[in-house]
């Protein structure tokens, strides 16, 4: 008996060789190639760093309008966290009144936010309803 096993393990010898040959060219035939991945990668790298940059740049034009609409009189949230109101406008240095008779004198970009009333963001908000209507 033991020859009989013998005798067929060499006989299945040369088909497993030429099998395990057989997959080892199919699995070469089926590897990606890395020079295609490296295109991809770099092509996916380059639209994130698009779309991030498209978005920084809108908030920055959000940001320069916003600046830009302050007049005297407007309230403003100062980077600090200060409230106060406007009361003079120079080139890039506003006067702030934070209290009664008490004036800080601030660059333009250390103004965090522009202080909207209530009855104007009703209005806003009024006037976007009306557009997204039509």
């Amino acid at each position: 008996m033991f020859n009989f096993l013998l005798a067929a393990a060499e006989k299945a010898a040369p088909a497993a060789q030429a099998a395990g040959q057989a997959a080892g060219q199919a699995g070469q035939q089926t590897q990606t190639n890395p020079m295609g991945m490296l295109i991809l990668m770099t092509g996916a790298f380059i639209l994130m760093f698009y779309l991030m940059s498209r978005s920084n740049k809108k908030q920055q034009q959000k940001r320069e309008e916003m600046l830009d609409s302050i007049v005297k009189g407007t309230e403003v949230m100062l980077a600090s966290g200060i409230y106060g109101k406007v009361s003079a406008v120079q080139d890039k240095i506003l006067t702030v009144e934070i209290a009664d008779r008490v004036f800080v004198k601030v660059n333009r970009a250390g103004i965090h936010d522009v202080i909207v009333p209530e009855e104007q963001k009703t209005a806003e908000g009024e006037k976007k309803e009306e557009k997204s209507d039509k």
